[in-house]
């Protein structure tokens, strides 16, 4: 697990910012094939974050790792 910044504000400390992910959702967010969440208006990153994990919760379910 790892703790993603959800307002892309790294100095902001409040914990509610904060939210821990699997390290393997990370490249959905940001990387090469990512969806950008970082640079994302603050209103669409929601949905980013929750289209991230439920595809990373299928490519588990698909493994049988669930």
């Amino acid at each position: 697990m790892v703790l993603k910044c959800l307002d892309g504000d790294k100095t902001n400390t409040d914990p509610s910012n904060w939210e821990p992910i699997p390290q393997a959702l990370l490249p959905r967010l940001n990387g090469r094939f990512g969806r950008g969440y970082d640079a994302a208006p603050a209103e669409i990153k929601p949905t980013l974050l929750a289209t991230a994990k439920l595809e990373h919760a299928v490519r588990l379910k698909r493994q049988g790792r669930e």
